[in-house]
């Protein structure tokens, strides 16, 4: 049986050097597995797609946000 997953993206704000920016970002959830594949990002700037793609800790924090909301979207679903 092929895994089963949904489509969605997520936009967060950010603030850099005193500059609000955001990014969107295209997943795919597998919610049996709890897994969160990136489609594709489209950040407002690119200071800021280099402050998260740069850095290893900004990226899981990220990564941490995006699968926190998921699982508390996929709480209410059951």
């Amino acid at each position: 049986m092929p895994a089963s997953f949904a489509y969605g993206q997520v936009s967060i704000d950010f603030e850099v050097g005193g500059k609000k920016m955001r990014a969107t970002f295209h997943y795919r959830y597998y919610a049996s597995e709890k897994k969160v594949e990136y489609v594709s990002i489209d950040y407002s700037d690119s200071a800021l797609r280099e402050k998260i793609e740069g850095d290893p800790a900004m990226r899981e924090k990220v990564n941490s946000y995006i699968s926190q909301h998921l699982a508390k979207k996929d709480e209410g679903l059951s």
